[in-house]
């Protein structure tokens, strides 16, 4: 018999929620009486940050299974049975209450908030979401060239293109072709390739993009850098962890009534804004396109997760970038205290992959990869060891997102296609959390590469 977990979720969502309260509460009596030590908020924005997001985005999945039931049929709280999202939402609204703090406190100067990047990954998920329909037919004609492994896998790597849209269609791709007993590892493993797939691109990656500019402008990386030296794992990594699922699916259910359209409208709407981020996202032309179709995306598609998902992701890479900026002081405290300082950069990278790694399981993974990158640039690394501990740090990241359902945003898609609880979720993941030997072992061929 099938036990239900929903009430130990509801527990777990209350314990949390609850707790972020309480951390906030004694946040907000700090503020009252004019304490303004960098190290304590700093903790408090992130304790708080990741208690809220964990707890309503929980809350999120209890909605999702109609539960409470009972919630449904009250005219005041029914609303809530139709609202996703609520672990972004509640990233949202911290990231607004320390942006009111940091202008209090007159701590602007140093903020620097990423708008054209919150736009252009609104945009690019909007067109992406418009296009989903477009693409599931073009990959069950790849399946007939490349078989089911190499649809998946190019599938998962869509991402990096498409961002969370990419778990929906490669999960619609496959749900009917999967038997019950297989359903959770078919999901994890597209969890794990979507994650690290994720990086090939930074536009719609948010570990990478929140840090991109930054990248760009200290470090002189571009689109080649982090193809080389993330992107390249991303696709291996992509490859091996999917190919399994090929002896997990059946064969295509759908009837080919008619020849696959491998051009349409929305797909040249997403191609379009694809490149056109790829060549000029920080101009008013692009800012300006990507409002537009972000907001054609509400006009145009029916449920809630679809129409307002990639507007309140972009809002959530604004307030991540505010979090991060709070909770800095914290975090580089706390790392350079336990770190020593003459410990080898090939150690050192190990050590931020994990750490890196295992914040993006408990908290979103691009406030880990905003928090890390930040440490590494007060480090004083320069040159080709800044380049290998900024490829582990987001790595890392990209890596970390599969373990919990909450850690990344494609995973809410592929539990609710999947019909995947959290505790069933963590238990598969952790069957294959083995692969985490391939980015460790890429992360040391680095070093000697670089270093």
């Amino acid at each position: 018999m099938e036990i239900d977990n929903r009430p130990v979720l509801l527990k777990e969502a209350l314990i949390e929620s609850w707790l972020g309260l309480g951390f906030f509460a004694i946040f907000a009596m700090l503020w009252i009486f004019g304490v303004d030590n960098p190290l304590i908020i700093g903790a408090l924005a992130i304790i708080i940050a990741v208690l809220f997001m964990n707890g309503l985005a929980k809350t999120d999945l209890l909605f999702a299974n109609k539960y409470p039931n009972w919630w449904k049929e009250n005219k005041f709280f029914n609303l809530l049975h139709h609202i996703q999202g609520e672990g972004e939402l509640a990233g949202v609204l911290v990231g607004v209450v320390l942006l009111v703090y940091i202008y209090a406190h007159g701590h602007q100067d140093s903020l620097h908030l990423p708008i054209y990047a919150a736009f252009a990954l609104s945009g690019i998920m909007a067109a992406a979401n418009i296009a989903t329909k477009s693409i599931i037919p073009i990959m069950n004609a790849m399946e007939k060239v490349i078989g089911v492994w190499g649809a998946t896998w190019i599938g998962a790597m869509l991402s990096t293109l498409t961002g969370a849209a990419s778990s929906v269609f490669v999960s619609q791709y496959l749900i009917d072709r999967v038997q019950d007993e297989d359903k959770n590892e078919v999901a994890l493993r597209l969890s794990a390739g979507i994650g690290l797939g994720n990086g090939i691109l930074p536009f719609v990656a948010p570990p990478v993009l929140i840090v991109w500019a930054t990248l760009q402008e200290k470090i002189g990386w571009g689109l080649g850098d982090l193809f080389l030296m993330v992107g390249v794992i991303g696709i291996i990594y992509s490859g091996f962890i999917t190919y399994n699922i090929k002896n997990l699916v059946g064969e295509v259910t759908v009837k080919s009534e008619s020849k696959t359209k491998f051009f349409s409208k929305e797909l040249a709407i997403l191609a379009i804004l694809v490149v056109g981020n790829i060549l000029a996202y920080t101009s008013i032309e692009m800012l300006i396109l990507n409002g537009v179709v972000s907001l054609l995306g509400v006009y145009l598609m029916d449920d809630f997760n679809s129409r307002y998902q990639p507007i309140i992701l972009g809002f959530l890479l604004v307030a991540l970038e505010i979090i991060g900026h709070v909770g800095e002081p914290f975090v580089n405290f706390a790392i350079t205290s336990i770190l020593p300082k003459d410990m080898p950069v090939l150690a050192l990278g190990i050590i931020l992959f994990f750490i890196t790694a295992w914040t993006s399981h408990v908290a979103d993974n691009a406030l880990a990869s905003r928090i890390l990158i930040g440490v590494l640039f007060s480090m004083g690394y320069v040159g080709s060891q800044m380049d290998f501990l900024v490829s582990a740090v987001l790595i890392g990241a990209l890596f970390g997102g599969f373990l919990l359902i909450p850690a990344n945003i494609p995973n809410f898609p592929i539990a609710r296609i999947f019909s995947i609880d959290s505790g069933a979720w963590l238990k598969s993941a952790l069957k294959i959390y083995w692969t985490t030997v391939i980015p460790v072992i890429w992360i040391i061929a680095l070093y000697f590469v670089l270093v």
